[in-house]
């Protein structure tokens, strides 16, 4: 049973903050509002404050210099670590065995299908002819698309790789192809390594599959209101539905903490 965040839910010692973006920080429209982001910045000029996504190098960058966050930033579903203060130097990666991301690749572009992809921070998608199959970090389509051929055993070894379902900020369902045993949970525990901050100061906030790992790492695991189910099992904490405000009553509730 996981406690609902209010006014009056004394905040734990928090010395790191990892959120996750799609139902968690971005609205419907794929941004982040001005009253979170104003939240974000103020937190972190006291504890490190970065973005745990499935989204690619590029996208989580984008965010991450909206927001103005220095500490070591974590895409691809935890299959990539960068660092702002080294010029976005990726410092932690994983990568896909390349003749299953050239299998992988092959099947999605016969099938006209859409996905988007990164290798080593480089940006992939269906409408490129010149992609790589080395070093790729992640591979992620709709579900739907690939469903049929997930339940096939001759596609692919999926004992070489993870599969990572997620959700997007209108609710649409992905699929990503991931290196063998790469998730959320596993970045979690090199950031704090990276950082130097046991993993019972860190906060982590979700809301999907994605998301479950990182949750059961964190010390201090909230889910949002929209979560699936399996997001509230694992959490300590709770809060509301994005649309009624639960990030921000997350962000209050940290400040409040720090203060």
């Amino acid at each position: 049973m996981n406690i609902k965040i209010n006014k009056n839910t004394k905040t734990p010692e928090i010395e790191a903050a990892l959120f996750d973006l799609d139902g968690t920080l971005l609205n419907s429209k794929e941004q982040i509002p001005v009253s979170i982001q104003n939240k974000i910045k103020e937190i972190s000029k006291i504890i490190p404050v970065s973005i745990i996504s499935g989204r690619i190098f590029s996208s989580v960058l984008e965010y991450s210099e909206q927001l103005g966050l220095i500490s070591p930033q974590i895409s691809d579903n935890g299959a990539i670590i960068f660092d702002p203060k080294l010029d976005n130097k990726i410092i932690f990666r994983k990568s896909l065995d390349s003749d299953i991301a050239y299998k992988v690749f092959e099947l999605l572009d016969k099938n006209k299908f859409e996905y988007f992809s990164s290798a080593e921070g480089r940006t992939m998608d269906n409408t490129m002819s010149n992609k790589t199959s080395s070093n790729v970090n992640i591979i992620t389509c709709f579900y739907e698309d690939a469903r049929p051929y997930l339940e096939s055993s001759d596609f692919i070894d999926t004992s070489k790789i993870s599969l990572v379902h997620s959700s997007g900020s209108m609710e649409e369902e992905y699929i990503s192809f991931m290196p063998k045993d790469v998730n959320k949970g596993v970045a979690l525990k090199k950031y704090s390594r990276l950082l130097g901050i046991d993993q019972s100061k860190i906060f982590a906030i979700g809301d999907g599959m994605n998301d479950l790992e990182m949750l059961e790492e964190a010390g201090i695991s909230v889910a949002m209101g929209n979560s699936v189910k399996e997001v509230f099992e694992v959490s300590n904490y709770a809060t509301n539905k994005y649309e009624d405000n639960g990030t921000e009553i997350v962000l209050d509730w940290i400040i409040r903490g720090l203060s």
